[in-house]
């Protein structure tokens, strides 16, 4: 398995993305914010609700007892790592450059296999890169899912390398 992914063919900057290191990218996010924003219009009364407890929430925290700098810190790091992460391949393409009469963007696999996509859908599409808050080796680096989410059970994994047609 390959720690990094080529992005090649018919684009104008050939790049090489490391997966390992997009844990510490502000741009990231968790999937199951993602999957559950699949289909689902936010209710503005949900959000209310929410804003109600998160301040209830504030309230006890000062008026409790304060928690110590260093158990704040435990919690803050172990909050950013925990969880499965993934990032938009729509940026990585765009800095690739692909040519105008590009296409399709064809998933190498592991075994050797091929997966495509049209190049317009690839802009949607998520990696997901962290399982638990741990660099996918097993089937990775990174798993690709649809932006319509139709591949919430069955990733496409073992990806090596995009290639644009």
């Amino acid at each position: 398995m390959a720690d990094v992914i080529t992005v090649n063919g018919n684009v104008k900057f050939s790049i090489t993305l490391d997966p390992s290191v997009w844990i510490f990218d502000d741009r990231k996010f968790k999937l199951e914010d993602f999957f559950a924003s699949i289909g689902e219009e936010k209710e503005k009364e949900q959000d209310e609700s929410l804003m109600k407890i998160g301040q209830q929430w504030d309230r006890e925290l000062t008026h409790g007892v304060a928690p110590t700098k260093q158990s704040e810190k435990l919690f803050v790091e172990k909050k950013k790592i925990v969880g499965d992460y993934g990032m938009y391949l729509g940026p990585f393409l765009k800095n690739a450059e692909p040519e105008e009469n590009a296409s399709t963007l064809v998933c190498r696999l592991e075994n050797e296999d091929e997966f495509s996509l049209p190049l317009q859908e690839a802009y949607e599409a998520v990696l997901c890169f962290a399982i638990d808050g741990k660099p996918i080796r097993e089937n990775g680096p990174v798993h690709l899912y649809f932006g319509d989410g139709r591949n919430i059970g069955e990733p496409i994994q073992g990806i090596i390398g995009f290639t644009v047609v």
